[in-house]
């Protein structure tokens, strides 16, 4: 590591003084905020060019996700043998080259849902591979105790990206259709791509393992993960919340666009005004931390996001109150998720050897997002037999089940990360003693 030693006083300091950390963070910022265009730009253009169904739009929601379940397996196991950045580069490009096939598909009259579907996972698929050799060049780039504070800086780029994006959308809407926005999405992709090239730290390949199996690898994730038991409750509770967050996602636009008929532009300042709650979460992090530690920030997380879906279940009708209530109930349900990440991966990075890094993190994510395709696609079959605004109710109450969760978890008792009872996992997994 050769960028320079960090001022510990001052946190928005800490991107500057790290010239690779700053590049890693500049490409998830711009890929974020095109991201978030697409969020919306997708299922309006299911809805509004497409008259898809609710449930054609779980099963679109439900697609982009599946690849956790499909690939996410091994997608750890086969990162850990490659060089992480080259995977992120590769997969930035990958997106951006499908993601440009939806406007030019529209401008051609070619466009169709079954197209819609088949970018939809061949992007999810690219997320799966990126994401985790994401957080293994994160570790390569900065020390285990800047961990904090360098996942503090990239929850603060996804709450900006996740305020700016939506009202970023609502202009484009405005201007453009849904699908031409999309194009927005790809170039930010691009630019990521550009940013990833240029870090300057060896991308190194890891050793190789003779004898090594995928499976055997996959395996020592997975144990790792059984062996701990904060990573148990991590997964169990994180898994919770995704299926009801995809489910609300799934659910929310439809009730936004079908029930309440609302504008695309409309839409996206709605969607803007609730993702404030993550920006604000962010600053308010460091200072929950100080006063009650790491596992009450994370109980408080749940409990943030179980309040919002209250709110989410108690709205009704088309009033000003009812779209302020929903709009509420979406804001403290993006705030939870910052207080809960920042939190929940960098303990995850701290706890887990170098060597096992990325198969840890895809055996989490196979259990942690292969919940998301199965909400989705109760979210959509819900809402055809339901409609929108039951299925928001009931999804807003099932909040409160993770909440409930974190007090059962032995969360509460972590103030610090010396807390954990990790025994001696690290040492059990050498290469040498489990022969992985």
């Amino acid at each position: 590591m050769t960028d320079k030693a960090p001022d510990r006083g001052k946190w928005w300091s800490f991107a500057a003084a790290r010239p690779d950390f700053r590049k890693l963070w500049s490409a998830q910022s711009v890929s974020i905020v095109g991201s978030q265009v697409s969020l919306i730009a997708f299922p309006l253009t299911a809805l509004a060019v497409l008259h898809a169904r609710a449930s054609e739009v779980g099963t679109l929601n439900a697609l982009s996700r599946a690849p956790f379940l499909v690939f996410g397996i091994f997608a750890g196991v086969l990162i850990d043998r490659w060089r992480s950045r080259r995977v992120l580069i590769i997969m930035d490009w990958t997106r951006a080259v499908t993601l440009a096939l939806i406007p030019a598909l529209m401008l051609s009259h070619a466009l169709t849902i079954e197209w819609l579907f088949g970018v939809a996972f061949v992007v999810g698929s690219c997320t799966v591979f990126f994401d985790i050799a994401y957080q293994s060049t994160l570790t390569n780039l900065v020390v285990p105790t800047e961990l904090l504070t360098a996942n503090r800086w990239l929850e603060t780029s996804r709450s900006v990206g996740n305020m700016s994006g939506p009202g970023f959308a609502a202009v484009l809407l405005k201007l453009v259709s849904a699908p031409v926005a999309i194009l927005v999405d790809a170039t930010s992709y691009l630019l990521s791509a550009l940013f990833v090239h240029s870090i300057r730290a060896p991308d190194r390949k890891p050793p190789r393992r003779h004898g090594a199996s995928i499976w055997r690898d996959f395996k020592a994730g997975l144990r790792f993960v059984g062996e701990s038991s904060f990573l148990r409750w991590n997964a169990i509770i994180a898994a919770t919340w995704n299926l009801l967050t995809s489910a609300l996602i799934t659910i929310f636009f439809v009730h936004l666009e079908s029930d309440l008929k609302l504008s695309s532009a409309t839409v996206a300042v709605v969607v803007l005004v609730g993702s404030v709650g993550s920006f604000l979460a962010v600053l308010v992090v460091a200072r929950l931390i100080a006063w009650r530690g790491l596992g009450w920030c994370i109980v408080l997380s749940m409990c943030v996001g179980g309040a919002g879906g209250v709110f989410l279940a108690s709205s009704s009708g088309r009033s000003a109150v009812a779209i302020a209530a929903i709009t509420l109930g979406y804001l403290l349900v993006s705030a939870a998720e910052p207080l809960f990440n920042i939190n929940v991966i960098s303990i995850r990075q701290m706890i887990t050897p170098a060597h096992l890094m990325a198969r840890t993190t895809g055996a989490m994510r196979f259990v942690v997002w292969g919940t998301l395709p199965v909400g989705a696609l109760i979210a959509g079959f819900l809402g055809d037999a339901f409609g929108g605004r039951t299925t928001l109710g009931v999804i807003g109450v099932g909040f409160l089940i993770p909440a409930a969760m974190t007090f059962l978890s032995p969360f509460r008792s972590i103030r610090t990360v010396s807390d954990l009872e990790i025994g001696d996992s690290r040492q059990e997994h050498k290469e040498g003693v489990t022969g992985v």
